[in-house]
C-alpha cells in the first residue's frame, strides 16, 4: 500500500485500501469462474441471472464493509488539502481548466485531442 498525500491520513487511508482489497479479492473470485453452462441454453440463462444477483449483492457490502472508512479518508485528505499551501489555489485552477465531464467523469479524449 502506497503513503497517503498526508502522512497524518496514513492511518485511514490503509483502513479503507485493506477493506478494498479484501472485498476486492473476493469479487474477483465471485465474478472470475466461467458459468458452466452455456449462456444461451435455459440452465445457462438461469445461472447467469443467479450470479449477476449475486455480483450485485456483493457490489453493495462495499458501502456496508468500507463505505465509512472511505468516507472518513477523504475528509481527513481533504482537510489536509486546505492546510497545504497553494494547493487548495491549484487544484481549483486545474479544475477549470479541464473539468472532468463526460462518460463516468472522466474527460474522453476526442480525435482531435490526440493529434
Amino acid at each position: 500500500m502506497s503513503s497517503s498525500l498526508a502522512p497524518s491520513c496514513n492511518a485511514p487511508k490503509h483502513h479503507y485500501d485493506t477493506c478494498f482489497n479484501h472485498w476486492l479479492k473476493s469479487y474477483l473470485l465471485l465474478i472470475a469462474p466461467p458459468l458452466s453452462n452455456p449462456s444461451d441454453t435455459p440452465a445457462g440463462v438461469k445461472e447467469r441471472d443467479k450470479r449477476n444477483k449475486q455480483i450485485a449483492e456483493h457490489k453493495r457490502t462495499l458501502e456496508n464493509d468500507c463505505g465509512q472508512a472511505y468516507k472518513d479518508y477523504q475528509a481527513c485528505l481533504k482537510g489536509a488539502i486546505q492546510k497545504m499551501e497553494d494547493l487548495p489555489e491549484l487544484l481549483a485552477n486545474a479544475r477549470r481548466e479541464e473539468p472532468l465531464e463526460g462518460w463516468g467523469g472522466i474527460k474522453v479524449a476526442s480525435e482531435g485531442d490526440l493529434k
